[in-house]
């Protein structure tokens, strides 16, 4: 199956053909470092780390994500803390990896930065100047050599091009919101591509005078040094359609008279209990604020559960911090508990936050967790000989079980990665039925210890092969499984020390034969959100 991808500038599932065979160029726009990154930043860039993962199955591909280092809002807030604003920004260029790595998004193999390539930029500039696309205007600005600002002659590309990502018509932006007054400019559509300098900001020297650039120039100017005129694909957030796209569109097609990218892949917004993440509506997380909740690969889980073109909704479930109560969303807004009458702060009401779809998927996690680590147990005890495969063992006439093809699919299919999950969680439940002795659930005869551990043996592998695409089970099981126990636990207010001895009670009970004693342990572990298991391996506890 070739691999079919949805372009959102033709909006149909394309045949991913690369312009040099063997090879693709991928650029993604990346953060603006001014601050920490939050839960939509975690959505973009898991879903091109997973793309690219797959991507490099097949081809040699040169993965492209810049840093927007030189900003207005970077500019600010380094006003208000009387930092330098490129220190600012490199300071959280760290923070940005620091979060990435903690739900497995590795760094692109190119990370530029507007401050490194201003060389570039200017000559972008200066050749769609030449080419009538670009225009000065005096600057307002009272700094000595400040000089002129630029902008870009959107009237000069044609309408039904400059228009097709994003899909409008030019009359509804030419009274759209986001369209910037400036008289200065000819045509309202017109936007910046230098600004000249003003007191207090960093600037570079230029043609046009002292300045910086504009947003959308960069990511032109940066793409075409990395990766030519013309590459195979360019992502980003599905905000980023208009105007930073469309933009980026204008300004290289214009200057090149060539396509930009083959293919633009966008992905969907998070949203909190159906509403846009916003810091307004105070339903705005960073990662880290996640991680008193969750491991980072519950959160890659629960991303890559839903298509990378749908929105993510994560569900949050608040109470009151005086009573304890589920606040409805009315409560909510008026920062007061209908059932006790008490006020709040909305600081306070974060503080009582559960997110019950995180905690679904650090249990599916848990289970990949577990299921590793029992194949592993048994293959210690077990040598393999040879025998069936697992697509011989446990097809059905009408029904063949081919888990990795299935998987495979999925992700040819516009890296479909709920279907390939479904893939996944078809193995894990096969598997587990393996290594508890149960396969003739799925098939007709009871296999020896040396077979099955044959097929336990593929399905480690083939499992081991879909977490890599996926970015997940790829740490060592058993200490995975030990801090993510103690972070669950630690979320239930329950101290592991309290579980352990209980545990040993119940042990000492059993071994009195007490089994009142020991069922009555059991019950209050249960109303801690303890599971206890007794297996022939010995006695397993996780959390519920």
């Amino acid at each position: 199956m070739a691999l079919r991808v949805f372009n959102s500038l033709t909006r149909q599932k394309e045949e991913l053909r690369p312009i040099k065979p063997g090879k693709l160029g991928v650029y993604v726009c990346g953060v603006t470092v001014y601050d920490l990154c939050h839960v939509g930043h975690a959505r973009v860039y898991v879903v091109f780390d997973t793309i690219v993962r797959f991507l490099r199955r097949h081809y040699a591909v040169t993965y492209v994500r810049n840093f927007t280092d030189v900003d207005d809002k970077i500019i600010r807030r380094s006003t208000e803390r009387s930092e330098d604003p490129l220190a600012l920004a490199a300071h959280f260029v760290d923070e940005f990896h620091a979060d990435m790595a903690a739900i497995g998004v590795a760094r692109a193999d190119i990370e530029p930065k507007v401050s490194t390539h201003m060389e570039e930029i200017l000559r972008f500039i200066i050749e769609l100047e030449d080419k009538g696309f670009a225009y000065r205007v005096k600057t307002t600005s009272t700094v000595q050599d400040a000089g002129d600002d630029v902008y870009f002659r959107v009237k000069n590309m044609p309408a039904a091009r400059y228009l097709q990502l994003s899909g409008r018509n030019l009359d509804d932006m030419m009274s759209g919101a986001r369209v910037a007054v400036d008289e200065r400019k000819e045509d309202p559509l017109d936007f910046a591509l230098w600004k000249s300098a003003k007191p207090g900001e960093i600037a570079w020297d230029s043609p046009f005078g002292k300045g910086r650039p504009g947003w959308h120039i960069e990511c032109s100017a940066m793409a075409k040094k990395h990766l030519g005129i013309t590459f195979d694909i360019h992502g980003g957030g599905k905000d980023l359609i208009f105007p930073h796209h469309t933009n980026e569109i204008a300004q290289s097609e214009c200057n090149h008279g060539e396509v930009m990218a083959r293919h633009w892949l966008h992905n969907g917004f998070i949203n909190f209990n159906d509403e846009k993440m916003a810091k307004s509506v105070g339903n705005f997380f960073t990662i880290r604020e996640l991680w008193p909740y969750c491991t980072g690969e519950a959160l890659r889980f629960f991303l890559l559960s839903t298509h990378y073109r749908g929105d993510v909704n994560f569900d949050v479930v608040t109470s009151c911090p005086s009573c304890g109560v589920e606040l409805p969303p009315a409560d909510q807004t008026e920062l007061r508990c209908s059932a006790c009458s008490q006020a709040f702060t909305r600081e306070a009401l974060r503080q009582r936050v559960r997110f019950p779809n995180l905690e679904e998927a650090e249990r599916r996690i848990q289970y990949i967790y577990e299921t590793l680590a029992r194949i592993d147990a048994y293959l210690k005890k077990n040598a393999a000989v040879d025998g069936p495969s697992l697509e011989f063992a446990f097809s059905q006439p009408g029904e063949p079980f081919h888990p990795w093809e299935d998987f495979v699919d999925a992700f040819d299919d516009d890296f479909n990665t709920p279907k390939a999950i479904a893939a996944l969680n078809d193995l894990l439940r096969v598997t587990n039925l393996l290594v508890s002795g149960r396969e003739k659930e799925l098939t007709t005869q009871k296999l020896k210890p040396p077979v099955r551990a044959r097929l336990l043996s593929e399905s480690r592998g083939v499992l081991a092969n879909m977490g890599a695409l996926l970015g997940l089970g790829e740490q060592e099981p058993t200490s995975f499984l030990m801090r993510q126990r103690a972070l669950r636990l630690k979320v239930r207010g329950v101290d592991v020390k309290t579980v352990e001895e209980l545990m040993q009670e119940r042990a000492a009970a059993k071994q009195q034969k007490d089994f009142n004693r020991a069922d009555a342990v059991r019950a209050t572990l249960i109303e801690l959100g303890v599971e206890v298991r007794d297996t022939p391996e010995g006695v397993e506890w996780s959390v519920l």
